[in-house]
C-alpha cells in the first residue's frame, strides 16, 4: 500500500480535526504517495530516530510530537529538529505526528493511560464544544481508595516513572483521579470542579503547587515519562490495518530529560 492509505486509515481513527489551534498534527514531510514499507513510532523526531529508521528499512515515522512546531523560516543543519528532517528527506522517509488529534480523542492516550489504571466512570476531563468524547484530560474513580504511594506504583507498572513531585497532599487516601499527559496543568481547575482528590500531569509550575494547596494534590512525573503510552497506542491503532509492513517502536526513543539522584 502507499503511505497515504495507512495514514489516511490513522486519520479515520484520529481526526486532524481534534487537534488544538496552535497545533501541527498531520504530515511533517515526505511523499506520502509512495510504496510503504515499514514504520517507526516514536515520541520526537531526533537524528538517532531518523537514524533507526534507516536502519531498519523504515520509510514512515510516526511520532507524538510534531516535528515542525514552531515557525520555521529556514531549515539548515545548525538546529537539532533540521538536521533530522533534512536527513529524513534525503533517504525519502516521511514523518507524520499526531499530538493533540489523539490527546483529545476518546481512544487516545489519557484514555489509554486510565484503561491501564483500570478506573471506573472513565469521561473526558474537558470536553470540546460539548462533544463528550473529544477534548482533554481524563478523569475517573479507581475500585477502591489507596494512599497515594500505591497510586505511584500502580503507574509505575506500566510507565517509567523515575521521579514523582506533588503539591502539600488533601488527604492520604484518594480515589477519583484526573489525568492529563504532557504540560496539562491549565486542567487542575476542572479537575477540582469534577471532584478528583489528585490531578496527575507530565509537568507543572512552581506556583501550580501552591495553588493546589487545600484544594487538590497536584502531582508531576515528567513529561516524557507521562506521554510515553502513545508509542504503544499508536502501534496498536496502526496495527489494526491490514497489510504488509511491519511497525517498530522506536528504541532510540529518549528522554531529553536527565536526572540525577
Amino acid at each position: 500500500m502507499q503511505i497515504k492509505e495507512l495514514l489516511g486509515y490513522l486519520e479515520e481513527r484520529v481526526p486532524l480535526a481534534q487537534q488544538e489551534d496552535y497545533d501541527n498534527s498531520g504530515v511533517q514531510c515526505g511523499d506520502i504517495t509512495q510504496k510503504l514499507r515499514s514504520v517507526l513510532v516514536a515520541i520526537d523526531t531526533t537524528e538517532a530516530v531518523v537514524d533507526e529508521a534507516i536502519e531498519k528499512g523504515c520509510n514512515l515515522i510516526v511520532t507524538h510530537h510534531p516535528a515542525l512546531f514552531r515557525g520555521v523560516k529556514s531549515i539548515t543543519p545548525d538546529y537539532y529538529i533540521n538536521r533530522a528532517l533534512i536527513k529524513a528527506i534525503k533517504h525519502d522517509i516521511v514523518i507524520y505526528a499526531s499530538h493533540t488529534a489523539l490527546d483529545n480523542d476518546d481512544e487516545g492516550v489519557n484514555i489509554f493511560w486510565a484503561q491501564k489504571m483500570k478506573l471506573q466512570n472513565i469521561k473526558i476531563l474537558a470536553p470540546i464544544d460539548g462533544n463528550p468524547k473529544v477534548g482533554a484530560g481524563v478523569i475517573g474513580d479507581l475500585m477502591r481508595p489507596i494512599s497515594i504511594t500505591e497510586l505511584i506504583e500502580q503507574m509505575k507498572a506500566f510507565q517509567p516513572i523515575v521521579q514523582v513531585a506533588l503539591s502539600k497532599p488533601v488527604t492520604e487516601m484518594v480515589r477519583r483521579v484526573a489525568y492529563c499527559g504532557g504540560s496539562g496543568n491549565f486542567l487542575m481547575k476542572r479537575a477540582t470542579q469534577e471532584g478528583a482528590d489528585i490531578f496527575i500531569t507530565g509537568e507543572a509550575k512552581y506556583n501550580d503547587y501552591y495553588d493546589a494547596e487545600g484544594v487538590i494534590t497536584l502531582m508531576t512525573i515528567g513529561h516524557y515519562e507521562s506521554e510515553l503510552l502513545t508509542k504503544e497506542l499508536l502501534k496498536e491503532i496502526m496495527s489494526e490495518k491490514k497489510g504488509n509492513f511491519a511497525i517498530y517502536s522506536a528504541e532510540s526513543c529518549a528522554n531529553p530529560v536527565h536526572y540525577i539522584s
